[in-house]
């Protein structure tokens, strides 16, 4: 039987969602303490990639005595990354997702979304190009395009999008929200300020953070495809979602 209800993606496209924007920081705040463990183990293992890519590709930049350096075989190498991080990241994502859903998550669920790996891989290559191509046409683009495609990894990982597809659907999805959507980056953007300030030790809970603010806000103004608006949220709060 037909579901009565329109799903979370038509609400939102049709701006019928009430965005609460404090609601949806707090209700974040309890799914990261509720999850803290998985969240933080997996942000972990996105970090240490990231410092063996560094340490990798340090061995292939040579500094010259004015300043200025050269990297050799660049290309492969961000191409390499790319493909190692992609599914990582989706990985986080999605477990910001899960918890949003209620479902229990744990390190291993970073490493789940391999098997998509070249189409999560080339769509955080085409989000880095317009990105890059946005900050070279007076930066604001870039910004633009790096906030509205946010939702896109998800996109592919859960409703097994193509990546320009989702990268679509993800801008649509934050022009139609992108006043209250900037102003959760602006929060999460200051809580990264912390992170100098501390010595890095802010990390261990602004990470897991991110993520679970990631996948709340993606189950709440997306979620998954053809599940009723009253489907049931994670117990930690009340959804702030007007059916």
């Amino acid at each position: 039987m037909k579901d009565v209800h329109q799903d979370r993606l038509n609400n939102t496209l049709s701006k019928q969602y009430q965005f609460d924007t404090k609601g949806l920081l707090r209700r974040a705040a309890g799914l990261t303490k509720a999850n803290f463990s998985s969240l933080l183990q997996g942000s972990i293992v996105l970090f240490l990639t990231f410092v063996v890519l560094g340490v990798f590709a340090q061995q292939y930049i040579t500094i010259n005595d004015d300043g200025s350096y050269v990297f050799e075989h660049q290309s492969i190498i961000e191409i390499v990354a790319i493909c190692i991080v992609a599914p990582l990241l989706t990985g986080l994502y999605m477990m910001g997702v899960f918890v949003a859903r209620g479902i229990k998550t744990s390190v291993f669920t970073v490493f789940q979304f391999f098997p998509l790996i070249f189409l999560v891989a080339l769509t955080q290559l085409v989000n880095s190009i317009l990105v890059q191509l946005g900050m070279l046409l007076l930066i604001i683009p870039g910004i633009y395009f790096y906030l509205a495609s946010s939702f896109s990894l998800m996109l592919v990982a859960d409703r097994k999008l193509t990546p320009i597809s989702a990268i679509i659907l993800s801008c649509r999805v934050f022009n139609a929200y992108w006043a209250q959507i900037a102003s959760i980056f602006g929060v999460l953007i200051l809580l990264f300020a912390t992170v100098p300030l501390t010595f890095g030790f802010s990390l261990i809970w602004v990470l897991p953070f991110y993520f679970s603010m990631m996948g709340l806000l993606y189950q709440e103004l997306i979620g998954e495809q053809g599940v009723s608006t009253e489907a049931s949220e994670n117990d930690v709060n009340e959804s702030s979602f007007d059916a």
